[in-house]
């Protein structure tokens, strides 16, 4: 596994001209408030341009990136996200595009009130393949727990909302929302460009390991168009058993 392009925050990115590194995801780090709550953890594929670095520092999980072969996947032009919201839950963050950091983990803005959409994935309205979309649960700078600590009490049927730059609005139906054991998840099924188009949140659960700073969980949540809820075969996979 190595390390895709520059990032914001301490990028280092391994360049390629036809491959764009598949970064897979797994945050087995989060930064705790006072008291831990759940933190994210994801995989995706990488860049190859530089991005701007963050102002306030954290710790950040670890991210295991792997190189795949994305050359004949045709994308269509991409709006990114603005915001991502939960009704339901009163949840309702602004998205940063973020890529990966120089030890090859996804970049999460350090405040647990801001998300990040991994940019060099798919992105959410674009047809196809699975937009990732991370939030801490909790964090030093926001001294606090954060939304998405409440995404473990959504509901399959449950709406997701994205509002993309151009002020397009994309719904989401929740078709699972699963707490797994980091070492368990095979993030391989849920960093994909191609497929059925859908949308993944996530963010870090379980018990908080002190000396380890990290969660022992993962919850996700796998979401897809509104107009495609009904469709059979929509099952995230998430679980490697």
């Amino acid at each position: 596994m190595s390390p895709v392009t520059r990032p914001p925050h301490r990028a280092h990115l391994a360049r390629g001209t036809a491959l764009v590194a598949a970064a897979l995801l797994v945050l087995t780090g989060c930064t705790a408030a006072e008291e831990p709550a759940a933190e994210p953890s994801v995989t995706e594929p990488a860049p190859t341009t530089a991005a701007p670095e963050p102002e306030a520092t954290r710790e950040v999980p670890d991210v295991p990136v792997r190189r795949a072969d994305l050359g004949s996947v045709e994308r269509r032009e991409v709006v990114p996200p603005a915001t991502v919201a939960v009704p339901a839950l009163d949840i309702a963050l602004p998205v940063d595009p973020v890529g990966v950091e120089d030890d090859g983990q996804m970049e999460i803005p350090p405040h647990a009130e801001r998300a990040g959409w991994y940019r060099y994935g798919a992105a959410p309205g674009q047809g196809a393949g699975t937009s990732v979309i991370a939030a801490h649960v909790d964090s030093i700078v926001s001294a606090g727990v954060g939304p998405f600590a409440r995404l473990r009490d959504l509901d399959p049927g449950d709406v997701v909302t994205v509002e993309l730059e151009d002020g397009t609005d994309l719904r989401y139906v929740v078709q699972d929302v699963v707490t797994i054991a980091k070492p368990e998840i095979t993030w391989d099924d849920v960093f994909v460009r191609d497929g059925g188009e859908r949308l993944v949140l996530v963010t870090c659960g379980g018990r908080f390991r002190q000396e380890a700073r990290s969660y022992t969980d993962n919850v996700i949540v796998t979401a897809v168009p509104q107009d495609a809820a009904t469709d059979d075969g929509d099952e995230s996979d998430l679980d490697g058993a």
